[in-house]
């Protein structure tokens, strides 16, 4: 084993535990591979049977949260012999594990999408689950009903009504985080419900799809990442802007009142609510 690692044939984990160079490699190039990865090697330090679950779950199975890639390893385990801990750069918490509660992915064990769900809501904010929750939802990873029997499964654990209220709000049709967090704020600041993802269309056919749409007051809503504006195959930054301005005189046109916000309006859901209410005021006067 000395002269492997000499050589930089093989290279530690854990303590104990080494993989081929080659191996790690390959795997590092894919991000969510080599989280998989570590949840292996930890898996043979310990010696027990644990589980990714929470965030490390979420990132094997490719699922978006509100924190982005885990800053350490969160794994499960049934096995009353052990306690919740923290240390080495992972947290081992002890809870009920049934068997259709677990799959695997890159050859390691993972709560499946559905309980991983479940487990960030309860734990989390609302905000949180309603993220992962679209994710999952979005991706096909899940389904609703999925969701909703194993809400009815964990009746009874802490943070189980959290995480109802984050399932009841969620949403197949929320394209990316910010989305998600937007619909939560307006939730959150009794903002009538819009309707997401909403194909708008002239004479000529369609020509747009807004965020959130409400018909009442013929306003539309955009949550704009700074990703929304980078450069493609097909268009620069510049023709992305020019496209969307003429897309946005086109809206006016047909009487509709645009918002556009970004993630720290969304993260200020007053903020959020009083640019919504002062386009409601502003296109209901016009309508009068």
């Amino acid at each position: 084993m000395r002269r492997l690692l000499g050589r930089g044939t093989c290279v530690p984990l854990r303590r104990g535990v080494y993989v081929e160079e080659v191996v790690r490699a390959r795997v590092s190039q894919d991000d969510r591979r080599a989280h998989a990865l570590e949840i292996a090697a930890l898996r043979l330090a310990l010696g027990c049977d644990v589980v990714a679950g929470g965030a490390s779950a979420a990132y094997i199975l490719g699922l978006e949260t509100m924190d982005g890639p885990p800053r350490e390893l969160t794994i499960l385990t049934d096995n009353e012999s052990w306690r919740c801990r923290q240390r080495d750069g992972y947290v081992l918490r002890m809870v009920a594990l049934p068997p259709h509660h677990r799959e695997h992915r890159f050859g390691v064990p993972v709560t499946s999408a559905a309980r991983t769900v479940i487990d960030i809501a309860r734990s989390g904010t609302v905000m949180a689950g309603v993220v992962v929750a679209d994710s999952a939802l979005r991706k096909r990873i899940a389904t609703s009903r999925q969701l909703v029997d194993v809400l009815a499964e964990c009746r009874g654990w802490c943070g189980v009504n959290q995480a109802q209220r984050a399932i009841a709000l969620a949403d197949p049709r929320a394209e990316s985080v910010l989305e998600s967090v937007s619909r939560v704020a307006m939730h959150e600041q009794d903002i009538p419900p819009p309707r997401t993802q909403v194909v708008i269309g002239a004479e000529h056919g369609p020509f747009a799809r807004a965020d959130f749409a409400w018909d009442q007051y013929r306003v539309i809503g955009e949550a704009d990442g700074l990703g929304k504006y980078e450069p493609d195959e097909r268009r620069t930054t510049r023709e992305i802007v020019r496209d969307e301005k003429r897309r946005e005189e086109r809206l006016a046109d047909l009487g509709f009142t645009v918002v556009r916000w970004g993630w720290r309006t969304a993260l200020d859901p007053p903020l959020l609510a009083r640019r919504l209410h002062n386009a409601f005021a502003r296109s209901t006067g016009r309508a009068r």
